[in-house]
């Protein structure tokens, strides 16, 4: 058995099933686990090691307790295939709600779906323009071939996106409405209301926002295309930065009746 020398040698897949180990079952069994799968073997087969040896199997890969150097390559080699890193700032709206979504999700657990989303094929067109693959497949079909990665060639690639969501979220909060999703959470009470009826409004008002919440991409990808669902795949691929300016315009001038 080849035990990996450090985070170098550790497979995205890995990476992911160390993240999902849970303390529940005791010390003894989470080191089991550890070594089965940076051994990439069934655990069973190290049952029969003493407690001396499964001791000193671990100390050799203590390193497993620390996190992966942010390492991030701007071009990766897939079955001869070359799949290049699309800057954040040409993401579309799909690519962002997608993203969003796994952020929202456990984004170390769907890594490698937010991987798949990043790295794209790339062409040139006529005019030597570089174009890159269109977003036409879903990520949970596609994010398997990114497994065998190592998780030091593209682990930077998750500090530097959220970093970058946090900007974008920040720089549009007005349309985000984040202070009013915390007041969703706040049950009501009637005592602080005039009438029963201010207080039945209030809770219409809250389960409506509840509503709107839930839906919010869905929503808005509705309004984008103003009813008409045929052009929502199109409005999907616009760029998400030229969305949301429109839609800071929108709101500005007081077009934008409801916040997403």
């Amino acid at each position: 058995m080849k035990v990996p020398k450090g985070w170098h040698e550790v497979k995205l897949y890995q990476f992911k099933e160390l993240r999902e180990l849970k303390d529940a079952e005791g010390f003894f069994n989470t080191q089991l686990e550890t070594l089965a799968i940076l051994l990439d073997v069934p655990s069973d087969e190290l049952e029969e090691l003493s407690l001396v040896e499964l001791s000193e199997l671990f100390k050799s890969v203590k390193w497993v307790l620390s996190e992966p150097k942010k390492g991030l390559k701007n071009e990766l080699i897939l079955e001869g295939e070359t799949y290049i890193l699309k800057p954040f700032k040409k993401l579309t709206l799909d690519e962002f709600i997608d993203l969003n979504y796994f952020v929202s999700n456990d984004y170390l657990k769907h890594i490698s779906h937010i991987v798949s989303i990043f790295y794209r094929r790339i062409k040139s067109d006529e005019w030597g323009h570089i174009e890159f693959e269109p977003y036409v497949f879903s990520p949970f079909e596609a994010y398997d071939k990114f497994e065998d990665l190592n998780i030091t060639e593209i682990y930077g690639l998750i500090p530097e996106f959220l970093k970058w969501r946090e900007d974008f979220l920040k720089k549009y909060e007005n349309l985000f409405n984040q202070d009013e999703d915390e007041d969703l959470e706040e049950p009501l009470d009637v005592k602080e209301f005039d009438s029963l009826e201010a207080y039945k409004a209030e809770l219409k008002a809250q389960e409506q926002a509840k509503k709107s919440k839930k839906w919010g991409w869905e929503s808005l990808l509705f309004d984008l295309c103003e009813g008409d669902i045929t052009k929502i795949k199109a409005v999907g691929e616009l760029p998400l930065i030229f969305v949301f300016n429109m839609l800071s315009m929108r709101k500005e001038m007081g077009y934008l009746e409801t916040p997403k």
